[in-house]
């Protein structure tokens, strides 16, 4: 029988215990995402205006990926529009239009300041140019989308839009 030495077990018990903080922070999810992880995974869930991210049955993805305020809108939007009627989302909020055609899409490093960041997405749809800034916030949940701004300069907003009355 061959006997361990005491430096093999020092690093056989060392990468049990990181392996368990590995494992730890990975199922944290999106509370240590970067502003432009959570962009990506938004999109990636969004799948080009086929997931359900704006339908009733995709309410757990608002709160997961958009802050209080901006999801609460988009829900009380999406339930309280009368069936038949078209509420303020007549348009995919992520990409800015109603019918897509998408290329050349990238979404850009963030700018953070603090508790918050700016993340630039630009593509082209349809061959037109478009540039998306998603304001973020870092909550406890970790970090969330607070806005779309629309054009630039800011000629509108989700806010602002999902605000207006009907």
């Amino acid at each position: 029988m061959k006997t361990l030495r005491l430096p093999t077990i020092l690093l056989f018990i060392t990468s049990m215990c990181l392996g368990g903080l590995s494992a730890s922070a990975s199922q944290t999810g999106t509370a240590r995402s970067t502003p432009d992880a959570v962009v990506r995974e938004l999109y990636r869930v969004h799948n080009n205006g086929n997931g359900s991210i704006f339908e009733r049955k995709g309410r757990r993805y608002l709160f997961k990926f958009f802050d209080k305020r901006l999801a609460d809108l988009i829900w009380k939007d999406i339930t309280e529009t009368p069936e038949g009627e078209v509420g303020h989302l007549d348009f995919d909020p992520l990409y800015s239009a109603q019918d897509m055609k998408i290329t050349n899409f990238r979404v850009g490093a963030p700018v953070i300041e603090g508790e918050r960041a700016t993340v630039l997405v630009s593509f082209n749809n349809y061959s037109q140019k478009t540039k998306l800034t998603f304001r973020m916030h870092n909550t406890s949940e970790g970090w969330k989308v607070e806005n779309i701004i629309y054009g630039s300069p800011a000629d509108s907003d989700l806010i602002k839009i999902m605000s207006e009355p009907q």
